[in-house]
Order: C-alpha cells, then structure tokens, then sequence
C-alpha cells in the first residue's frame, strides 16, 4: 500500500473558504443552531479517583466537539492524552492543537497506514457499510497498538466519537470508535467507561442536515451525514445521556480550535459554523454545553 499525504472531512477546504469568507452568521443565525434539547449534568466525571483519560480519534481534531469537556478535566488535573490515526501539524507551531487541552497527541500507527486503497479514492469521506469497513481497513494491526497502548496508560475513561455514524459518516471515524467499543465490551481494555461525543438532534439538523447540506448541494458535492442516516438506517447520530457545561473552558475552547493550521480550521468551520468570527465568551455563550452518550 503507498503511503499517502492525511486525509480528512473531505476536499472542500478551498470551496468553502472562498464562501467563508463572504458571509458572516449574525448572533442570531448562530442560536438557531444552538442546542434547544437539555440532558442530566454528567456528574461521574467528577466521582473518579484514577484521573487518567484518552481521547481515541481517527483524525486529530475529531475532538473539537469534545474538547471543552476535556479542557475543563485538565483544569482539574486530570492527566489525559489523545491517540490518533491521522493528525495535522501547523507548520507555524510544529504541533497540533491538542497540547492546548490536554498533554498531546500520539499517532497510533507510526507508518499511518491502517486503510486499503486509500491513495485511489476520489470521496474517502463517503460513508460505507460496516462490513466493507471490516474489510477495508487494518483492524489486526490497529487493535494490536490500541490493547498496548490503552492499558499501559490505564484511563478511567475514553472519548470517543460515537460508533454507529462517527459523526457525519466517515468511515474512518466509524472504524475506530466500533473497534473501541468492542474491545470495551469484550473487556478487553482497562476504564471504566466511553464517552461518545454527539451533537443533540436538534444541532445535527440544523448544521449538518440544514446549513451544510445546502453548501454541498450549491457545489455538487453529496453530503455524506445524509447517505450514513440512510445506509446504516437511522436518523442520526445516537442521542446523548449527559451533557457538560463548558462555558468556564470557553477561552480555552477557542484557542484550541485556532492552533490548527489554515486548512484544518476550515474543515472545523463546517461544523462548528462561525466561530472564528466571534470572541470565546459570545460564541460559546451560546454553544456552552457539550453532550455524550456513555457506553458502560
């Protein structure tokens, strides 16, 4: 297999820079995205005497939704560390975004290569099913580094996307959250718990299914959050059991979401609509809760 430069979201960066920059959602525009629904207060997090978590993601800032929840931990001391397949390095800085959170981030795979075929895709973001993602990526070989490296740190807990539709459907994101949680469920690896990181319902219909859809249809490109809900037969992504108050980790939300590189930060845009517009208190004045579904 070639080795290949990191793939992610998808290629739209230039596309939708070019409209970013044209547009600005008011204050207004941005609440009709805010969550309406509310969840119980997580209050487990705060119980736990082994403060020691992993983030486990396909691509580095697969954490941004999450990433309040996991500034506000370390505040507390938590030690935690975040392990992914692909990562993006701002050549200004030399790092990611992920130090600004926790204690940084480590590639599970040295080589990068855990997919078939990846160099040849034209949509490596289209969602596929579960039993060509069993065929198509390396799961012996990126098991092996999880059992290792996971309980050799020992978390209490791990966060995750969730393992249905990653998200928006990328198979990529899909793949290593439903590998998680089944060395989970076969006990095989050392917490106590997974937190899925999921927008409510209301949030993934209006910016997944209502304002991006829109800017994929105008470019012609097919929304793979859509083609997820009909191929694995859901509605969504799975609904959450808690949610987090993160408005205290608002600064430090907005400076990790602003460490990644140019390109990166546009990917992010189309999931977290304008927050680059807008100072940390305002923006997440209005987004200042995060939510998760626990797998346990």
């Amino acid at each position: 297999m070639k080795k290949t430069a990191p793939y992610h979201f998808f290629t739209l960066a230039l596309l939708f820079s070019l409209s970013a920059c044209k547009e600005q959602l008011t204050l207004e525009e941005l609440k009709t995205f805010a969550p309406v629904e509310t969840y119980p207060a997580d209050n487990y997090l705060d119980t736990v005497q082994n403060k020691r978590a992993l983030i486990i993601v396909a691509h580095d800032d697969d954490d941004c939704a999450m990433s309040g929840t996991i500034a506000k931990l370390s505040a507390k001391n938590w030690d935690i560390q975040q392990l992914c397949l692909q990562n993006h390095i701002n050549p200004a800085t030399g790092q990611n975004g992920s130090p600004v959170i926790c204690k940084g981030s480590r590639l599970l795979l040295a080589d990068r290569l855990y997919r078939i075929g990846l160099d040849t895709m034209k949509y490596p973001y289209l969602p596929i099913s579960y039993e060509t993602i069993d065929k198509q990526f390396l799961t012996e070989k990126v098991r092996d580094s999880l059992l290792s490296k996971v309980n050799r740190f020992h978390p209490s807990v791990i966060f995750t996307l969730d393992d249905v539709k990653g998200g928006y459907g990328h198979p990529e994101h899909v793949f290593i959250s439903r590998l998680v949680k089944k060395l989970f469920e076969e006990h095989k690896l050392n917490c106590q718990k997974i937190y899925q990181s999921v927008y409510t319902n209301h949030m993934e219909s209006e910016i997944v299914d209502k304002w991006l859809n829109a800017k994929l249809e105008k470019w012609g490109y097919p929304n793979a959050s859509k083609l997820a809900n009909q191929l694995y037969n859901v509605d969504g992504m799975p609904e959450p059991d808690v949610e987090v108050n993160i408005l205290d980790e608002a600064e430090t939300k907005m400076k990790y979401l602003k460490a990644y590189d140019e390109g990166t930060q546009k990917n992010l845009k189309k999931f977290i609509p304008g927050y680059d517009k807008y100072d940390a208190k305002t923006y997440f004045g209005i987004f200042n809760r995060e939510f998760f579904r626990i797998i346990q």
